[in-house]
């Protein structure tokens, strides 16, 4: 059974639908010609179309007067004419709640009336601490289930319900134990909440809220504790997701799930309505030691209030949040990549870890720009499923384009494109970069559409695997996808198996891209991963993942601590990991409080024997006493991930043991609460026991067909792992679905968010107060120049490259486009970039030939105008410096020329 929505009644002419309030459709049987049918007829804009909102509805005859809406996001509707979509049971302003009449499901809407998010900044650690109302105006008790999206990493630690003033505070346990005390206590009628981390995918939180009391109120309160790294251009960058998008799970995955699970039968049509939208506030605040040179988001439009010292900064919102794209923020400190220590004090009433002294290790290694290797095999594998549609697939057409021209001679490469099957541009394996292999690329490049279905993502992995490497290369996968994919355990197991002779790099594209998937193929096959939700800072993120590919890593890496008194200090987890150039490394130690700590130092070996280290001595440790033991929490989470990785049965217990002595959730435990003052229920309105958590952890999606699952998104508050802040509303789903086989699995969520009170910060007198708005950095514009012919200001002013404009880092496609497979470019359009006129080019050139000449030129222009993003063109430029000095020419005297000729021709 499936829903499609609009928003407004004036899109449905032919329905004649009222727009006082949202409901479900539902469309059953051949769900995508359906769907696609009423598409057109509701004269819905085909690119408009976010997706498809599944659910389950009351009563069929309220369709006739209420307001149709489509939510989620799936535009590929001809791959789903064989399949059926399986019901998220979300709602995009609340969550689904069931109770049982004579052994009959029905389903009713818990409205969700406010979330509010405190996010505090301290240095590279972020609190988030959320806070949603829910109102049941039912007149029965209420089992209602929600997801919140979290990022890969987030430490999920405190999860808290308030009913009627009073307070029910989750704790973490082993889960069949909890997931135990909770069916009991439900079954007695008691009011019980349960939280845990999903089976197939750790950046999705399930939550649970059973018996709810007609009439009341319920507020959900979730905290979390994330680790913010330094990217690419040296932001600090913080996303609180609100987007969830259509998750895709094979077949065998959803059958082997659904094995002796009881899903209710909800082939009639239900309706579920709401009377209003929530509100939602974010605040925000950085504090610490660092400086703050600035705060921008991409995003949303935010106030940003600086103190004096402009060592604390406050964020507010500037008008309301449309919960259609992630919210985020960036801080930038005046000297990020500084190897600094912090030392967090322990909890003199905590067990296990929390009795120790935590050390957070923050190392930022260089290495020389030799270390640059063309003997390496690449091999791009593109996500080309329907969720990749839009923007989505053009940015990956994009980012394809900046990867191949980056490209050294000699190395080996392939594309791999991906869907419900997978195609190889090279079908026997990758070939030599050369003129004819680029062009093959390129061609693909250009045509590359999103038109390969579901979202198959183990079958060309383990083609590719199953294949050795090129002898004497370093083979490198690089991943393109949106992460729309519920099997994230399978492929990361297959990626951690093959790590030892193949690194994976992958870049996460668009709004809701999981972060576990992304995330998680990167740690496991010792590479990196960027997140681009922004396109305007798309290249200049994937750009230094390029480099981090061709450039020699960090091995071997050490931490050595010089202690007193003599005694053990213990990593967290044991095994660094590999390191890159530029990249902000966390290590986490263990020591006991009275352990003085003389010094700290990182060591590491590049693959061609040279070394790198950074020390700290004791007088840059700083002392930090947070009452959320937030250090604490982070490395407890590493350590868990770490044993994920490992995939060692042999370290359950331990993994308990640390989960619940930090009260970190793992994939072992969860956190369960009972309130012991609610009163009993009467027995013909018991609440429907979560009897499938018996069987199985997963539950709260589940189908009994084979097929697999789309997870679809709309906006509902989320929780962002690292931490994503939810959307519009939160998911909550009814546990009562029907049996449906498909593919795809919708989930939306509720947010989290606050600053809890070890975090906050005094702060200062404020002096400046800023607004910062999206698009508010200074944008590089490619200056005019006179010339008598065509010039780049014409070329780059031209709106495209994948619907870019010609300003700033599109200038620099253009110019990307233009230069051949050796790095070198034609003195013709050398004249057309630079605005010289070709005859007074051909009249200076000093060089053996036009082409050396004319590609000093084009770097010249590049070094001139587009500095601000030379992190993109850097790569193209090292190429063609070696284009040029392979020649026989000096580089310098090539460049000085040319700098002067575009100097002399802009003058006039």
């Amino acid at each position: 059974m499936l829903r499609a929505s609009a928003r407004r009644s004036e899109d449905l002419p032919c329905l004649g639908l009222a727009e006082s309030s949202v409901v479900w459709y539902a469309v059953t049987d051949t769900c995508g010609s359906i769907i696609h049918e009423l598409i057109t007829r509701t004269q819905f804009p085909f690119n408009s179309v976010r997706g498809l909102c599944l659910g389950s509805c009351l009563d069929r005859s309220a369709q006739a007067e209420q307001t149709v809406s489509v939510q989620g996001y799936h535009k590929n509707w001809s791959n789903m004419s064989t399949t059926m979509m399986q019901p998220p049971h979300f709602t995009q302003w609340g969550m689904l709640g069931s109770y049982i009449v004579n052994d009959k499901p029905l389903v009713k809407c818990v409205e969700l009336e406010s979330v509010k998010t405190k996010v505090t900044v301290r240095g590279f650690v972020a609190q988030v601490r959320a806070t949603l109302v829910y109102h049941n105006l039912s007149p029965n008790p209420l089992q209602v289930k929600c997801v919140f999206p979290v990022q890969d990493g987030a430490a999920f630690y405190k999860f808290e319900a308030r009913l009627d003033g009073r307070t029910i505070i989750a704790q973490c346990m082993e889960k069949k134990k909890a997931e135990k005390v909770y069916k009991d206590a439900v079954s007695e009628g008691k009011t019980a909440v349960l939280a845990r981390e999903h089976e197939n995918t750790s950046d999705i939180l399930q939550l649970a809220l059973g018996n709810l009391p007609p009439g009341e109120r319920a507020e959900i309160e979730v905290s979390l504790v994330m680790e913010l790294c330094v990217r690419t251009d040296g932001g600090v960058s913080f996303i609180l997701p609100t987007v969830l998008n259509p998750r895709y799970s094979p077949a065998d995955l959803v059958q082997k799930d659904s094995a002796g699970l009881s899903w209710n039968d909800l082939s009639e049509q239900r309706t579920v309505c709401v009377t209003k939208a929530y509100s939602m506030d974010i605040e925000g605040s950085v504090c610490g030691s660092h400086q703050i040179a600035r705060i921008i988001s991409h995003t949303d439009p935010i106030n940003v209030t600086i103190s004096d010292d402009t060592k604390s900064a406050q964020i507010t919102q500037d008008g309301g949040f449309k919960c259609d794209h992630d919210w985020s923020m960036t801080v930038y400190y005046n000297n990020p990549y500084k190897t600094h220590v912090l030392r967090e004090t322990s909890d003199r009433s905590g067990v296990g870890i929390m009795t120790q002294h935590l050390l957070m290790i923050n190392f930022f290694p260089s290495l020389p720009d030799h270390s640059y290797s063309n003997r390496n095999e690449i091999i791009f594998v593109i996500d080309r499923s329907g969720s990749m549609s839009g923007s989505n697939i053009r940015s990956a057409r994009t980012t394809l384009l900046l990867f191949l021209k980056s490209l050294p001679q000699g190395c080996y490469f392939n594309i791999v494109s991906f869907g419900s099957h997978f195609e190889a541009l090279f079908p026997n394996g990758s070939l030599q970069y050369t003129e004819e292999t680029l062009k093959e690329a390129v061609k693909l490049q250009e045509t590359m559409k999103a038109d390969m279905g579901g979202t198959e993502i183990l079958k060309p992995l383990k083609s590719i695997y199953s294949n050795p490497p090129k002898p004497e290369y370093s083979r490198q996968i690089l991943l393109i996808s949106d992460g729309s994919v519920f099997n994230v355990s399978q492929v990361t197991e297959l990626v951690a198996r093959n790590s030892y002779d193949t690194r994976v790099f992958s870049v996460g594209i668009g709004q809701g891209a999981s972060t576990s998937l992304i995330h998680g193929v990167a740690r496991a096959g010792r590479g990196r991963y960027e997140m681009v939700m922004d396109q305007n800072k798309l290249q200049h993120k994937v750009m230094g993942l390029v480099r981090s590919m061709l450039q020699e890593s960090v091995q071997g890496v050490s931490v050595t601590c010089r202690v007193e008194p003599a005694t053990n200090v213990s990593l967290v987890p044991k095994a660094p990991p590999v390191i890159f150039a530029g990249q902000h490394l966390i290590l986490y130690a263990r020591v006991t409080p009275d352990t003085k700590v003389c010094e700290i130092t990182v060591k590491g070996s590049t693959e061609s024997g040279g070394e790198v280290n950074a020390s700290v001595d004791e007088d840059n440790i700083v002392l930090v006493h947070d009452e959320e033991m937030s250090l604490h929490r982070l490395a407890a989470r590493a350590q868990i991930n770490q044993w994920k990785l490992c995939g060692d049965d042999d370290v359950g217990d331990d993994m308990v043991d640390l989960s619940v002595a930090s009260s970190v959730v793992s994939p072992r435990t969860a956190f369960i609460g009972v309130d012991q003052e609610s009163r009993h229920i009467q027995p013909y309105l018991k609440m429907e026991q979560m009897s499938e958590m018996e069987e199985d952890s997963s539950d709260f999606e589940r189908s009994r067909s084979a097929g697999g699952y789309l997870s679809n998104s709309s906006c509902s508050p989320t929780l962002e792992g690292r931490i994503r802040q939810s959307r519009r509303s939160s998911r909550f789903a009814s546990e009562e679905s029907p049996a449906m086989t498909p593919m795809y699995r919708e989930e939306q969520c509720s947010m989290p968010g606050g600053m809890p009170r070890g975090m906050q910060c005094p702060m200062p007198k404020f002096a400046c107060k800023k607004m910062v708005t999206p698009g508010d950095e200074k944008e590089k514009t490619m200056p005019r120049m006179a010339t008598s012919g065509s010039n780049i200001s014409q070329i780059l002013t031209n709106k495209d490259v994948d619907g870019m404009d010609g300003r700033g880092s599109s200038g620099v496609l253009k110019i990307v486009e233009l230069q051949r497979f050796d790095g070198s470019w034609s003195l013709d359009d050398a004249a057309t970039i630079s605005g010289v006129p070709l005859d007074k080019l051909k009249a200076a050139n000093t060089a053996k030939s036009e082409s050396v000449f004319g590609t000093a030129v084009v770097l010249a222009v590049l070094e001139k105008h587009y500095n601000d993003d030379r992190d993109q063109w850097i790569l193209l430029a090292t190429k063609a410096g070696h284009y040029i000095t392979n020649a026989g020419h000096d580089k310098h005297t090539l460049l000085t020329l040319a700098h002067s000729l575009i100097k002399e021709a802009h003058s006039h």
